[in-house]
């Protein structure tokens, strides 16, 4: 076989294999108290001694999202089968600065679409936090969790300011199947 062949076939297997191979997708389910299911909330309570909440929230692939927090810091933790995945020191421990919380009602999901089914692999979300400073600054840090059923962590963290498309790679690299 001529070189020229070789090579001809050889980027036409590369091309095939890559076309082959799903592109990572995203799709986003909410913590927004409206839309969830409450199973505690200080707010409702008469003289609650801390403040404090857990909230059911819809997620994916058989998932679900415990959004919980008191304190004044909040953070997600996850449901499968029935297991349930304490993420709350990784979480915060990811956070610099001080009361981490979850900065917003949006969960980012990562994954596959496999014949018409999403099939997520990892979750992003937004924390923020107040720097030890005079100014009290707001400090934000996209988490990265790698879905392993009961077995969920967290992997990574980015600082927000360096962008979800970077937070998107990372959970694309360390999560992905």
């Amino acid at each position: 076989m001529n070189p020229l062949t070789f090579l001809t076939l050889l980027a036409f297997g590369t091309a095939s294999v890559s076309a082959a191979e799903p592109k990572p997708e995203s799709e986003f389910t909410t913590t927004d108290p409206k839309k969830v299911k409450i199973l505690e909330d200080s707010s409702r309570e008469k003289d609650p001694e801390i403040d404090h909440f857990k909230h059911l929230c819809p997620g994916l692939g058989g998932y679900q999202v415990i959004h919980e927090g008191g304190d004044l810091r909040s953070w997600i933790n996850l449901i499968y089968d029935g297991s349930k995945t304490d993420l709350m020191g990784d979480t915060l421990s990811a956070c610099p600065g001080q009361f981490p919380a979850k900065a917003n009602d949006v969960v980012q999901w990562r994954g596959f679409r496999q014949g018409g089914t999403f099939v997520p692999y990892a979750i992003i979300y937004r924390m923020m936090s107040s720097a030890d400073d005079e100014k009290q600054t707001r400090l934000e840090t996209l988490v990265i969790i790698k879905l392993a059923k009961d077995k969920s962590s967290v992997v990574g963290h980015v600082a927000a300011k360096e962008g979800n498309e970077k937070a998107e790679m990372l959970a694309d690299k360390l999560c992905k199947p």
